[in-house]
């Protein structure tokens, strides 16, 4: 912890003229480069004007105290798993606020949806119109009570509830979604990685996800610019299988996801 907040003070204190001798100012700027997506060893180098072999070293201690994973040519930034639905449903994002600007564009009144959870997906489900006059499916008694406030149809589907994204989980949960066809999937995001692809801090949680993502006609995930170039635990869909990405990113920082194919929305 005490190397971590070392690394983060130096940051908020970087001079104008950086000395990249000094391990920690370089490790510094590689951590604040984390935020802008993957690092590339070859081209960090070059960058700083360093031995592929210090950024080596740079990205091991890094990857020490925790704030990114190093993979074959550099490194990815590391998602912390989210803390309890219930802790985060008081802290909404402020690009959130804005899906209403967005949703008529994607949603027609009469569709089956299934609503994922999450503070991403309830906050989508706030901004459904209270004319929609199709049928909701969701896992998630927070968005359960949220669509029931607009008397919009809504069908809770149960299962043992998981506190990450507040959603029912397990085989019965997986069976009964089974049996539900949808024309969009509504998901929230822990990471979404082009490699990767869409991913979730909890197995049980992602077979829930990729069940629902398999029997919709169209699959929409949102990610903050925060959860873009990053992977969680365990992977839900490949960006292949994505249709569209709702985010607050830049098209710059969503230019690899539309060479994937994914349609993307800028909220």
């Amino acid at each position: 912890m005490h190397n971590v907040m070392h690394v983060l003070l130096l940051r908020l204190s970087m001079p104008s003229h950086l000395d990249l001798n000094n391990p920690d100012t370089r490790q510094a700027l590689l951590t604040e480069k984390l935020g802008q997506g993957p690092l590339v060893a070859k081209a960090l180098a070059e960058e700083l004007g360093v031995s592929p072999d210090t950024i080596r070293r740079d990205l091991i201690a890094l990857e020490s105290i925790g704030l990114l994973r190093r993979v074959k040519g550099g490194a990815l930034p590391v998602n912390l798993p989210a803390v309890p639905m219930h802790q985060r449903i008081t802290q909404p994002e402020s690009w959130l606020q804005r899906l209403p600007e967005v949703i008529d564009d994607l949603v027609h009144k009469g569709d089956t949806l299934f609503l994922d959870g999450g503070v991403s997906v309830l906050h989508f489900a706030k901004a459904l119109p209270r004319d929609f006059c199709g049928l909701a499916i969701t896992p998630s008694p927070y968005v359960a009570i949220e669509l029931q406030s607009k008397a919009i149809d809504t069908m809770l589907i149960g299962g043992k509830l998981h506190g990450l994204g507040g959603i029912a989980c397990g085989a019965d949960t997986v069976a009964q979604l089974q049996a539900c066809a949808a024309d969009l999937c509504i998901l929230g995001t822990c990471g979404l990685d082009p490699q990767f692809g869409l991913s979730a801090d909890d197995l049980a949680e992602a077979s829930v996800k990729r069940q629902m993502a398999l029997n919709a006609s169209k699959v929409i995930a949102l990610a903050g610019v925060e959860k873009l170039h990053s992977r969680a635990r365990h992977k839900v869909l490949s960006c292949e299988e994505l249709d569209v990405l709702l985010t607050d990113a830049t098209q710059e920082q969503c230019q690899t996801f539309l060479t994937k194919g994914v349609e993307v929305v800028y909220v």
